[in-house]
């Protein structure tokens, strides 16, 4: 289990998601920091399978938020209100991955505050940063690739 902790809001969102078997992965920084990277992030980032998959808003709404589904092109699809304001971030496409099945398909699982988690794995999250070739991504790269060699050691060793 990892040592984080979830406001009550995130946690009922997280569990509401589960319990109504929405496909979704923690991918990003939030990611990275859940398998022992260094780093700060501001939000969670969840990847839908499928936005306009109505149980989204449901798990939302008992949780407290509001979703804009952003299905009428306008906007992205936002998660806000009350608690959940500003702490989710819906990420609609992942750079230099695969469709949404086959990264799930390697998902690692992380039990944070009770609440099992599908993430995406550090050497994935990676191939995503260095696909995507953002400033901040770029700066984030050398700490994630020395969590990843961290943890292949760790691996390695028979302890």
């Amino acid at each position: 289990m990892v040592a984080l902790a979830l406001s009550p809001a995130e946690r009922k969102l997280l569990e509401e998601l589960n319990r109504l078997g929405v496909r979704y992965l923690v991918v990003g920084m939030s990611a990275a920091l859940l398998q022992g990277a260094r780093g700060m992030t501001e939000d969670i980032d969840l990847w839908f399978e499928r936005t306009d998959d109505p149980r989204i808003g449901e798990a939302v709404r008992t949780a407290g938020g509001v979703w804009i589904s952003g299905n009428f092109g306008m906007m992205p699809p936002t998660i806000g209100g009350g608690e959940l304001e500003d702490r989710f971030d819906v990420v609609t496409h992942c750079h230099g991955l695969g469709d949404f099945g086959v990264e799930l398909d390697s998902a690692v699982e992380v039990e944070v505050d009770g609440v099992v988690l599908k993430v995406l794995p550090l050497e994935r999250i990676i191939a995503s940063k260095r696909a995507a070739n953002r400033e901040k991504d770029r700066i984030a790269l050398p700490a994630l690739e020395t969590a990843l060699a961290v943890i292949a050691d760790d691996e390695g060793d028979p302890k």
